[in-house]
């Protein structure tokens, strides 16, 4: 009775600690400040993934309000016949930033423990690429996967991601 309990724990650790996890794996250019600047987000819907990117702009708008930093939030749906494109916004966006975000994939996995139970759990990515406005060129650039069991969990992740690297490196200061 006792192994069987034990089991049963480490099933269950083993798949919080699997789908608990957030994965970043992020590139600046050198010395990015972007305080004082707005930064314009454009977010692409994928069709598949519609529900880790509807919504976002709430988030957005909480974070960047929390951080004092101006947005502007631009949502592309999956079936819009006139996509907003990243040209479009450079005209726009002067000597600011355009921030770019979109599911990249996503995937459930599936296993079995010891005892034959079934447990699993799911990952969404995200890959959010920020351009400077003036010359159009990367200047940073994160790929994020977190817990995609729960899509307004998920969303939270990205954008607290992004402004945890933003501070972590020094590229918005306070």
């Amino acid at each position: 009775m006792r192994c069987m309990f034990y089991l049963l724990f480490l099933a269950i650790v083993i798949s919080l600690s699997a789908c608990a996890g957030t994965k970043v794996v992020r590139n600046s250019m050198p010395g990015l400040d972007i305080s004082g600047k707005k930064i314009w987000v454009l977010v692409d819907e994928n069709r598949l993934y519609s529900d880790f990117t509807v919504g976002l702009d709430s988030v957005w708008r909480e974070f960047a309000s929390s951080n004092k930093m101006e947005i502007e939030y631009t949502y592309n749906t999956a079936l819009t016949l006139h996509p907003v494109s990243p040209a479009a916004l450079f005209e726009s966006c002067g000597d600011s930033y355009l921030l770019r975000s979109f599911v990249s994939g996503s995937s459930k996995t599936q296993t079995t423990d010891a005892s034959g139970m079934v447990y699993g759990g799911a990952t969404v990515e995200y890959t959010s690429t920020m351009y400077s406005c003036k010359t159009q060129q990367v200047v940073w650039k994160m790929v994020l996967t977190a817990d995609g069991s729960f899509p307004a969990y998920s969303q939270r992740k990205l954008v607290s991601g992004i402004f945890d690297d933003f501070k972590t490196n020094s590229i918005l200061k306070e």
